[in-house]
């Protein structure tokens, strides 16, 4: 026992929380990238939600060699948010991170991250992405945040947060979400605020907690430094779906989180949260509407797909980007230019 006179144990720098389901192929190389981290100061908490494969066996073995890996099992399965806020709750460190268990990470980006928030007093940051496609086992991307440090705020994150251009945007360039970065925050905020992932949510689960973080008044920040190497659903250079990623999009899911969020901070919400929310919330819509006609187009539905582009207005606008994006590609192809 401790007694009182006795300072409690000081925890590790950071505290590297991966949510792991059937991910026996990819955990590996997802703890091997936080192993290699330049930040030696660490612990890895594993949640295992109930794999059926060999994770478990995986991780095991690994945290056999490695007293800075723990294993934690799930006693039913609850998804993403579920396994998140069980490490957190298991979690020692000063600094909370996140990693996919199909994701890994560039060797300098705790170090940099914890360092770049501490100096600039922040309670939350992320860095850029760099995409992965496994199926072509091959790193890319180009930088898609502002160039340096820039600090955010809550109506630059829902910005930034959108699934297309808006309207008067031609170009059909591609749409980079902030939704999509994987924060690491300073666990004293998280705690102090009350602040967890919404477990009835299993899809855009990120995009509610960054933004109650934000909310909560958390200072944050970004670099355009890329250290986090995020696994495509479908490759785009492959054009296959990867074997490594257990993602499951659910447009659906976007509208609810949405609706939970503001039926939660209504009343903190300003006129221009609220109407950023709205528009998130329509181009789901719109977007599950355009998925789902195209799906349709490729079983020969085509008078069918028609039908669900006409009784959905936002979707319309999704078709119109994705001609101008293939427009874009083949001039590119051939060496035009837009």
């Amino acid at each position: 026992m401790i007694s009182q006179t006795t300072p409690a144990p000081q925890g590790p720098r950071v505290s590297v929380v991966i949510p792991a389901y059937n991910a026996s192929r990819s955990i590996g190389r997802a703890i091997a990238s936080v192993q290699a981290q330049t930040e030696q100061d660490f612990e890895i908490i594993v949640v295992n939600d109930c794999s059926t494969d060999d994770t478990v066996a995986v991780v095991a073995g690994l945290a056999a060699k490695d007293g800075r890996i723990r294993l934690v099992n799930q006693e039913k399965n609850g998804g993403p948010s579920k396994a998140r806020n069980r490490g957190f709750t298991e979690a020692r460190g000063i600094w909370l991170a996140i990693l996919d268990a199909d994701d890994a990470y560039k060797p300098d980006r705790l170090a940099g991250l914890t360092g770049l928030a501490e100096t600039e007093s922040l309670d939350m940051i992320a860095d850029d992405i760099t995409y992965y496609d496994s199926e072509a086992d091959v790193e890319f991307g180009d930088q898609r945040l502002s160039p340096g440090f820039n600090r955010l705020d809550l109506a630059g994150f829902l910005r930034a947060s959108m699934f297309r251009p808006p309207l008067h945007d031609f170009s059909g360039r591609d749409v980079f979400q902030y939704a999509l970065l994987k924060f690491v925050f300073r666990r004293s905020f998280i705690v102090e605020h009350g602040l967890a992932y919404p477990e009835t949510l299993r899809d855009s689960e990120d995009f509610f907690f960054y933004s109650e973080c934000l909310l909560a008044g958390a200072r944050a920040g970004l670099t355009s430094e890329s250290g986090y190497v995020y696994t495509q659903r479908m490759g785009k250079i492959s054009k296959q779906q990867s074997a490594l990623t257990r993602t499951k999009v659910d447009r659906m899911q976007v509208v609810t989180g949405v609706d939970l969020l503001v039926s939660r901070h209504e009343q903190r919400l300003s006129p221009v949260h609220k109407r950023l929310l709205r528009e998130r919330r329509a181009q789901a819509i719109g977007l599950n509407a355009h998925e789902r006609a195209r799906d349709l187009v490729h079983q020969k539905q085509v008078v069918v797909a028609l039908l669900e582009l006409v009784k959905t207005r936002p979707a319309w606008a999704f078709s119109v980007h994705m001609l101008l994006r293939r427009r874009k590609d083949r001039l590119a192809k051939l060496g035009g230019k837009v």
